[in-house]
């Protein structure tokens, strides 16, 4: 069945470079499966937040796109989700995740314990 026609089904994304942590105290994030549709959406506005003219306004709008793409996390310290990303993660993660939800780059199924 396409993921997408699960409504509200999750999926763990863990960065690179979290990868080898172990399971139970592995950085997760939460996202949703994207469609055709929200991929390409989502594209666009990757490509249209590093159009922005200072890094200021280029970073905020890479945290707008996780917020509207990533709906939890854990196991990153102290920072509970709905925090501001920016205390936690650099702009090159940042666009690492976005980069993985865009190719519904999820965490594989084995590897889906809490």
């Amino acid at each position: 069945m396409p993921i997408f026609l699960e409504p509200d089904q999750c999926f763990p994304i863990v960065l690179d470079t979290d990868k080898d942590k172990p399971i139970e105290t592995r950085p997760t994030f939460s996202v949703k499966s994207l469609s055709m549709r929200g991929q390409l959406k989502l594209s666009t506005e990757l490509d249209a937040a590093l159009s922005h003219s200072t890094p200021e306004e280029i970073f905020q709008a890479t945290c707008d796109l996780l917020g509207e793409y990533v709906v939890g996390w854990k196991n990153m310290g102290v920072f509970e989700y709905g925090c501001d990303v920016k205390e936690f993660l650099a702009h090159s993660e940042a666009r690492e995740l976005l980069g993985k939800v865009l190719k519904n780059q999820h965490v594989p199924a084995a590897e889906k314990k809490s």
